[in-house]
């Protein structure tokens, strides 16, 4: 199914006044639904209501009745938002169409291709059963703002140089682009950013050109440094909870080895060390807005899950990277057991 295009805004006004929505209504719904979006990755309809009555019932906010979010949420998915609003059956073919099953979802979750929602069905698997985070400030809520555990971790990786001239990648030995570059000196493209460039530049069979959508890519990809752009994929892929934290520090390493980079003892212990405190303070879609630390208090450890060490990390350990007694430590120290 095709996502319905966007209205004009006098189509759109003129839907808001037959539901009898007011402005003021409106616009609450708006920045509530934005919130969800961005707390929660994704919400089933029915959900996002339950979130609003707990948000009223510890703070003021506009008044509204079931049915008039409801509509709302149709109206919705007819706007130029920052979000979609699908309908049940347009993710999940054998759901019923129904106002309060439709789902809300950031559109950092859905791609293009026929894998288009295999993001949000990983998220939606990693919160059954969770509990939703609500802050009094749920409207205010800014994902971009750095807290400081990302800050440190940026700065660590940043100060991070590339000494190796060649990696291994499976059976090649490949050239190392930035050695003798800090991290925070220069930034990249791999090669899923180089498929993507070449989709929108029209090279693929199967795409339609979109040079403005690519500019705005490369524009993108240049605004941040090496360091800065580890940790985002990071953040993201750890908030949809596709990999465990062993399998999340792993990646991370190899990412550094592929740019050149062979750290020492004690900078890998630090990387390790600044990663599991952001990856363990920062808050996660599949925990439905908690912390890792938080939810393993609110469920009373229910929460808690052990991880394994995977073959890269193990080789680590062998070659004296990382020493496994003090990462298993750390981990610990962390709220996170190991099942090794």
């Amino acid at each position: 199914m095709t996502y319905p295009k966007p209205l004009s805004k006098k189509s759109i006004d003129s839907l808001y006044q037959n539901a009898e929505i007011s402005p003021e209504q409106r616009d609450f719904i708006l920045k509530f639904v934005s919130a969800c979006a961005e707390l929660y990755g994704d919400v089933a309809a029915e959900d996002a209501w339950n979130v609003y009555m707990e948000l009223s019932s510890k703070t003021e906010t506009v008044r509204l009745h079931r049915r008039d979010f409801y509509a709302a949420l149709g109206i919705l998915r007819r706007e130029k938002v920052p979000f979609y609003v699908f309908e049940a059956d347009e993710v999940y073919s054998q759901e019923k169409r129904e106002d309060k099953s439709r789902i809300i979802a950031s559109k950092k979750l859905v791609r293009k291709g026929k894998r288009k929602f295999d993001l949000l069905y990983a998220l939606d698997e990693n919160t059954v059963g969770k509990p939703f985070y609500v802050p009094k400030n749920l409207l205010s809520y800014d994902p971009s703002a750095q807290d400081k555990y990302e800050k440190e971790l940026i700065k660590v990786l940043e100060g991070l140089k590339c000494t190796a001239e060649e990696y291994t990648f499976g059976s090649q030995v490949l050239p190392c682009k930035y050695t003798g570059k800090y991290l925070k000196d220069f930034s990249y493209i791999d090669g899923a950013d180089e498929f993507k460039l070449k989709c929108l530049s029209g090279e693929v069979e199967g795409y339609k050109a979109n040079e403005k959508k690519a500019e705005e890519l490369k524009k993108e990809l240049y605004s941040i440094n090496a360091a800065q752009r580890l940790v985002k994929e990071l953040r993201f892929f750890s908030s949809v909870g596709m990999f465990s934290p062993s399998e999340e520090l792993q990646d991370l390493f190899d990412a550094l080895t592929e740019l050149g980079v062979e750290p020492s003892v004690n900078k890998a212990k630090m990387i390790a060390d600044a990663a599991v405190n952001m990856l363990n303070n920062q808050r996660l879609w599949c925990n439905c807005g908690w912390t890792p630390l938080e939810l393993g208090r609110e469920l009373d450890g229910g929460g808690k899950q052990a991880v394994t060490f995977g073959p890269g990390m193990k080789k680590a350990f062998e070659r004296g990277d990382i020493d496994r007694d003090e990462l298993v430590k750390l981990l610990k120290d962390m709220g996170i057991e190991t099942a090794e």
